[in-house]
């Protein structure tokens, strides 16, 4: 199969999850389950520790620090030669992106630096990595945050609290303290 039908046939596919949001292959970001679904949940104040709550991502390993204007990611997901979602069709693909002092995002001012990468290898594994400073410039929306995922065991803190990292107090799954939904309800 000739290099441009490989590309058409992988696109078509939606292997980098070409969505209507427009960022598709460039979509660095690493995905979080909901802090309200997760088990057996111990938690004080900013920090909070769980269980997998669906068991539907527990083969990945993945990270995630915020220090005001910086943060980094990554994220390692295994066993996905069934995965519905054609990302793991190749053997060997992946794509990348850098931005430093750019000012092209319509949507966003001066993107001080933007560096991601995406790949699949085997068929079945995934890996996502990215790193920004000031993207975009302005207030920062955390002081310091950090999330981690080994397997279906969650580790999360952040100061101030906020969606991912809510203000909960508990242990083992019995809360003293739980967060609202944002539908108005508890868990």
């Amino acid at each position: 199969m000739h290099t441009c039908c490989t590309k058409t046939f992988f696109f078509r596919k939606g292997v980098y999850g070409d969505d209507e949001d427009g960022k598709g292959e460039f979509d660095f970001e690493t995905k979080w389950e909901d802090p309200h679904g997760m088990l057996l949940k111990t938690a004080c104040c900013c920090c909070v520790c769980a269980v997998d709550g669906d068991g539907e991502d527990c083969i990945q390993v993945q990270e995630k620090g915020v220090c005001l204007w910086c943060e980094g990611g990554g994220s390692c997901r295994c066993c996905q030669c069934m995965d519905e979602s054609s990302e793991s069709l190749a053997c060997c693909q992946g794509s990348g992106m850098c931005k430093n002092c750019s000012m092209t995002d319509e949507d966003k001012s001066l993107v001080c630096s933007n560096v991601g990468m995406k790949g699949v290898c085997c068929c079945c594994v995934l890996g996502t990595s990215s790193g920004r400073c000031c993207d975009p410039c302005g207030a920062p929306e955390s002081c310091v945050k950090v999330m981690s995922q080994i397997f279906c065991i969650h580790s999360r803190s952040a100061i101030p609290c906020d969606e991912d990292v809510p203000f909960e107090i508990g242990c083992c799954g019995i809360m003293c303290k739980e967060a609202e939904r944002a539908d108005g309800g508890h868990e």
